[in-house]
């Protein structure tokens, strides 16, 4: 949707995902140690919401042949400026637009795609994901991750009860906020 796309527009919005220590070393130990031989090596990949291209890099630097990498954002433009950057250009093809709007030129052997989010699902790119999988993946073909678990148990906190408390300040702050406004400078702020 257009408000996802919104969200990670910027390379600002992308530090947290990076900064993310453990997720990019098994994303980079899955790509290029674990799997770089068998799935890899001179083979087709899909990278879907490449976002800075990390993991359209390191499929190429784990010998693939060509890789696709999507990207629905601006941030498309970084992610062939790394590419590039990094010698790839000639084998990473950066395709702006949303993975169900783009047209890819041949079918694909993997794909890789840093699609979770809080709740496994909160980036709302599993649709996206399993389209390009039920679209373009060729029999037999591999995706990195190739499967997923939500784990779910009661929780007793009273962080509910204390955000409820926060958000009631900050209504209060605002309407007191909006009346001064009102009352000392003739502006109406909501």
């Amino acid at each position: 949707t257009d408000a996802y796309l919104d969200e990670y527009g910027t390379l600002y919005d992308h530090i947290g995902m990076l900064h993310d220590h453990e997720r990019m070393a098994s994303y980079h130990d899955a790509i290029k140690i674990h799997g770089a031989a068998q799935h890899f090596a001179g083979k087709v990949v899909l990278d879907v919401g490449t976002g800075t291209g990390v993991l359209a890099i390191w499929a190429a630097q784990a010998g693939a042949r060509r890789v696709f990498a999507v990207e629905g954002t601006s941030v498309a433009l970084h992610a062939e400026t790394m590419a590039k950057a990094h010698g790839f250009g000639g084998v990473i093809e950066v395709l702006r637009g949303r993975m169900e709007d783009v047209q890819l030129p041949e079918p694909v052997d993997v794909i890789v795609s840093e699609w979770m989010g809080y709740f496994l699902l909160r980036e709302a790119m599993l649709d996206s994901v399993l389209y390009a999988r039920d679209t373009y993946l060729k029999p037999g073909g591999a995706m990195y991750p190739s499967h997923a678990q939500i784990i779910m148990a009661p929780l007793c906190a009273n962080l509910h009860t204390q955000r409820a408390g926060e958000y009631a300040d900050e209504l209060g702050a605002w309407a007191d906020f909006s009346e001064y406004m009102r009352a000392s400078n003739g502006v109406e702020i909501g």
